[in-house]
């Protein structure tokens, strides 16, 4: 507020994966008074839905990234595989006897789930769930094989001893579990990914305007108070520009749009 010289209120709203925030947002006044914070739901947008009001690659401008977090592949404690290659081998063994939890179509969960299947050649079934919790839980209980969440959320039931977290799928180690291998490490190079949020404002919004916007935004996420806050929850700070988050919106859109086909979901 002080940076900006205005007011800022806070509304959550919330439905349909985070669009009718995206939406009310796209269809404000181009003049930057207007935020929206949003993740992945927005690159992938136009691959889960066939009727939007709005274009999210179009009709929203990127202002900065904030910051991401690694996704962690967990089983049950007690599951037969004690590492990537053996849940592989078992997946290649029994084609479509293996399952994972996810929380539905365009769900992270579900993504980096259909990613793994395409980068290890397997027919694994989703069992989708209303939400991460009960996710969680269905892994915990052997009621499915195993589960992609985020790492910040699996976290206290990895170190409790309720779900074994076989991989991470950052580029190195996370230091939180240590002794837990990259998915690189378990011999899959190109499975790198994260889940992240980022801030755009309303498209067609003057590029002086946008430029402010990310300048005094990049300076509060750099603040050190905001970092140990924002790395508290297991988010590392990235703090990455308008150009730096465009460029990963037209990567993602590309990328997600042919694991989604892979996976067999069509526009709704």
């Amino acid at each position: 507020q002080p940076l900006l010289g205005q007011a800022i209120v806070v509304e959550n709203r919330a439905g349909a994966g985070g669009m009718i925030a995206a939406g009310v947002v796209a269809k404000g006044p181009a003049d930057g008074s207007m935020l929206l914070i949003a993740g992945q739901i927005i690159p992938t947008a136009p691959s889960l839905y066939r009727n939007l009001p709005f274009d999210p690659l179009r009709d929203l401008a990127p202002v900065a990234q904030v910051g991401a977090a690694a996704q962690v592949l967990v089983v049950a404690p007690n599951h037969a595989a004690k590492s990537v290659k053996d849940l592989v081998q078992m997946a290649r063994r029994s084609p479509g006897k293996l399952n994972y939890a996810s929380t539905g179509n365009g769900s992270v969960l579900q993504l980096s789930a259909e990613m793994f299947k395409i980068e290890t050649k397997t027919f694994i079934l989703q069992i989708p769930y209303r939400g991460s919790p009960e996710a969680v839980t269905a892994v915990m209980t052997g009621e499915v094989d195993f589960l992609f969440d985020n790492m910040v959320a699996s976290l206290p039931q990895i170190k409790g001893g309720k779900l074994r977290a076989l991989a991470v799928t950052s580029r190195q180690r996370d230091p939180a579990i240590p002794n837990v291998p990259t998915m690189v490490e378990s011999g899959f190079p190109e499975f790198v990914l994260a889940t992240w949020n980022g801030v755009w404002t309303t498209g067609g919004t003057p590029s002086p305007v946008v430029a402010r916007l990310e300048t005094e935004l990049r300076k509060v996420i750099a603040m050190p108070e905001v970092v140990a806050s924002i790395n508290k929850t297991g988010v590392k700070v990235t703090n990455l520009g308008s150009r730096e988050l465009a460029k990963i919106i037209q990567d993602e859109a590309a990328h997600w749009a042919g694991v989604l086909k892979y996976a067999g979901v069509k526009p709704q």
